[in-house]
């Protein structure tokens, strides 16, 4: 066995937080720039860019379910490799079209790239590496996430504001495909047997040999759903409060300011996310799932109380608290409630879900501001939200026997 400086794990580690952050670089936070520089490019609308975008993630929640499974099968070395260049293709893309029906071609492409660079990957893969500490793991691998939208996004921002749209793509996908290629390919082999985290057993052929559980079987599972449905609850208000946070911060901040505060909820979710990693692996994951949801609630009690500037900022700092670690926690209560082998599926099926339940929350709350004339309804549906999901969390009916 290795010792635990020298395992090989924590170099997968590294390797999927570039992952993280070259995949939410360009298939997340990238969507909104893309929007913009295809509207001033060639004059659609930002309905017709939004129609393309909303396809781009219901389609690929249905690649998403399928991604631990391929990862199980092929290995992540291809898969990731495979999807970077999908990715970079469909992005390049984007550069060369001009109809509108064409956006949708050039986002079949991101789809795949999306999904071997997305949550449900990056929790697979830091599975088949860790167990005892695979919160700290997870949370430290999610933390790029994180990282695409305070440092990838602002330097892709600045490329296409200094270059134009089609160089600063060429300039990104290169970048991310000649540094993200071989790293991939040297840090994602396969595990050998006797290769282990330290205090980690290995895999017992009981646990690996039987046959996983179907979508199906998992979905009748009140314990998944209950999951499932909570982090589907938090993440449609959390999706949702994002995508507006700018427009209602904006009157009291102005657009600097709105700017400095969406910077400090990105500085809170990394602080946030490394600080429950930290702890994770030693507490129950459903009741720090509740607590994670009711600081974000929290978040929303105080800019719904609050009128002065300090108290928005602290508004988003408790919300931001929140914001990667519900994505990390799912795939950590799946470790905790079900068998090894049930694990790939589970997470990939559950992220799928999230995503396809999130899509919808900012069309939502658009139209509430627009009949309320103000986000104070919509705040309040996100309060709403956030508690049935700290309470949902909580139920955890019996676990089935790993017969």
């Amino acid at each position: 066995m290795n010792s635990n400086r020298h395992y090989h794990g924590w170099w997968v580690v590294f390797c999927t937080f570039v992952i993280a952050l070259y995949g939410w670089g360009l298939g997340f936070y990238g969507l909104s720039l893309y929007l913009v520089a295809l509207e001033k490019a060639h004059g659609w609308s930002p309905a017709t860019i939004s129609s393309a975008i909303s396809f781009y993630y219901v389609a690929g929640a249905f690649l998403v379910m399928q991604v631990g499974d391929v990862i199980q099968k092929r290995g992540a070395r291809v898969v990731v490799m495979a999807g970077a260049g999908l990715m970079g293709a469909g992005v390049l893309c984007l550069t060369v079209i001009d109809r509108p029906w064409q956006l949708y071609l050039a986002f079949m492409l991101m789809i795949p790239g999306w999904a071997a660079m997305g949550g449900g990957s990056i929790n697979t893969i830091i599975a088949q590496w860790f167990n005892r500490r695979r919160g700290l793991a997870a949370s430290l691998a999610l933390n790029g996430a994180t990282c695409g939208g305070l440092l990838f996004a602002p330097a892709f921002a600045w490329a296409i504001d200094t270059l134009g749209f089609a160089r600063a793509c060429m300039a990104a996908v290169g970048f991310v495909l000649v540094t993200l290629l071989p790293l991939a390919f040297s840090a994602l082999r396969p595990r050998r047997d006797d290769e282990h985290d330290a205090g980690d057993e290995p895999s017992s052929a009981h646990e690996t040999s039987r046959t996983p559980m179907s979508r199906a079987q998992l979905l009748r599972e009140p314990r998944y759903v209950t999951m499932v449905g909570a982090f589907s609850l938090g993440l449609l208000a959390q999706i949702s409060f994002i995508a507006h946070q700018v427009a209602y911060l904006e009157p009291t901040l102005g657009l600097q300011g709105a700017g400095w505060a969406v910077s400090a909820t990105s500085l809170s979710a990394l602080a946030g996310r490394l600080a429950v990693g930290l702890v994770i692996d030693r507490v129950d994951r459903r009741l720090a799932s509740a607590a994670v949801l009711c600081v974000q609630a929290g978040a929303m009690i105080v800019l719904l109380a609050s009128k002065s500037v300090w108290g928005l900022y602290l508004g988003c700092i408790l919300f931001g608290f929140g914001v990667g670690n519900l994505i990390t926690l799912p795939g950590l209560i799946v470790q905790q409630e079900f068998p090894r082998r049930d694990f790939a599926r589970a997470v990939s099926l559950n992220v799928a879900i999230n995503q396809l339940v999130a899509a919808t929350g900012p069309s939502i709350l658009g139209v509430l501001h627009d009949q309320s004339g103000s986000y104070r309804t919509s705040l309040m549906l996100c309060l709403a939200l956030q508690l049935a999901a700290a309470i949902l969390v909580l139920f955890r009916p019996r676990p089935v026997r790993d017969a």
